[in-house]
């Protein structure tokens, strides 16, 4: 299977174009808004064979375009569209830099794939433990609240083994109330840790998947250390983003904060901006979520005493946890948590926490650049996800109408009951 990536004005441009060139059945992976312009990346039934070429056979004879030469920076738009008369133009790079993207892309595509086939693998995990466990709990013969409350925590999305073991806690508990003061407890005495401080001084690499938010984090950062130490004694450094538009998106964000960016595409590169900016106080790397691992590495070459600090968002699912924070062979040097006002059940993070010990350093708790939360601790995310369970409504009693009371008629007059008179005459007429 290869992924193509497809670029459009919309959605609907972005779509049909994809039909014409793979066909109606052709399979949609995800569809973001990039520089501008929506980006679809569909997949495709190849050969092997043809997965180790970075050109088709039947182009070879045509010069390749590197996926970034397609589309023109934001602010070559902006001045050529301010500029009469003068019509839009795009660059052809190199082929050995077209074939250097082509790889990029390839990369890429297939860290997409990896991520796809580890949350199968996840959900087939869950369902296998799931199905283990059903007989248990069904044996335990649990109180009707608890029966309750374990549901809540199937509905909640949380892991099947972080349910059983809460399960084994509270399986001889009568009361709701009881049960789940008990999970909290346990759950806090698990998953505690001494949070360290944020970011100050030093170098500072801020890393981690695709979409956690690592740039509006490094902004954040930027941000709070600005009004602290001043803006002249902060500096961001972009290092192989080469995502389109992210150069102009940290631009603008750098820009909103007061605080200069520098961008570094090559090893050698961030070396010579490191050294330039080796007399400011705070120094944050931003790096792309491609090739995170070979990013880190390179960044702790270039620069040994970095830290290194990963940002996942609130939501992020076993799978994604497993294979950023432990899977990847990297020591972090703290946790950071993005997106908790987007998180409605932090369960796989939550029990990530307690397997694992890394310090939270800071988290982010809105669309704002002025958005950090610096006291965020176990504690505190363990309460949010016991206050948004999705717990089902409490049996309402049935409204009890009264039966109205009869209406009690005024007996009818003597007059009523008279014989009709003549008109004209009173009284009854005999």
């Amino acid at each position: 299977m290869e992924l193509k990536r497809i670029l459009a004005n919309d959605t609907k441009s972005a779509t049909e174009r994809a039909m014409a060139l793979y066909g109606r059945n052709v399979l949609v992976i995800s569809n973001h808004t990039v520089g501008g312009q929506t980006e679809l990346v569909v997949a495709l039934d190849i050969d092997e064979q043809t997965l180790d070429s970075t050109v088709s056979p039947a182009h070879q004879g045509a010069p390749v375009i590197a996926p970034a030469a397609a589309t023109v920076a934001f602010a070559q738009h902006l001045a050529q569209a301010q500029t009469p008369g003068k019509e839009l133009q795009t660059t052809r790079k190199e082929p050995a830099l077209a074939k250097v993207d082509d790889e990029r892309d390839y990369l890429r595509s297939r860290e997409i794939m990896d991520l796809i086939r580890d949350e199968l693998a996840s959900l087939r995990r869950e369902l296998s433990l799931s199905q283990k466990t059903t007989g248990w709990q069904a044996s335990l013969n649990l109180s009707a609240e608890v029966e309750d409350l374990m549901t809540s925590f199937t509905q909640a999305g949380m892991p099947t083994g972080l349910r059983t073991l809460l399960l084994d806690t509270v399986k001889d508990m009568r009361s709701e109330h009881e049960a789940l003061s008990a999970v909290r407890n346990q759950l806090e005495d698990i998953a505690r840790r001494p949070s360290v401080a944020m970011p100050q001084t030093g170098v500072h690499l801020i890393a981690g998947p695709s979409g956690s938010g690592k740039t509006m984090m490094v902004m954040r950062l930027a941000t709070q250390a600005a009004a602290q130490l001043g803006a002249d004694k902060v500096a961001i450094v972009s290092y192989q983003d080469d995502r389109t538009g992210a150069w102009a998106h940290t631009q603008t964000l750098a820009a909103q904060s007061g605080v200069e960016c520098f961008r570094a595409d090559t090893p050698a590169a961030l070396v010579a901006v490191l050294n330039r900016l080796s007399a400011r106080g705070l120094v944050l790397i931003d790096s792309s979520g491609s090739q995170m691992a070979e990013r880190i590495t390179e960044v702790q070459t270039a620069c040994p005493a970095c830290e290194t600090h990963a940002v996942v968002s609130a939501d992020a699912s076993s799978a994604t946890l497993r294979r950023v924070l432990r899977n990847s062979g990297i020591r972090w040097n703290s946790l950071m948590v993005s997106k908790l006002d987007e998180s409605v059940q932090p369960w796989p993070l939550v029990e990530f926490l307690c397997d694992n010990f890394l310090s939270l350093s800071a988290a982010s708790d809105g669309a704002h650049v002025n958005a950090l939360k610096r006291d965020l601790s176990t504690s505190a995310l363990v309460e949010m996800a016991v206050a948004q369970l999705s717990r089902a409504p409490e049996s309402i009693a049935p409204i009890q109408v009264a039966k109205p009371m009869p209406i009690k008629l005024q007996p009818p007059t003597p007059r009523l009951s008279a014989p009709a008179s003549p008109r004209g005459l009173r009284g009854p007429f005999n």
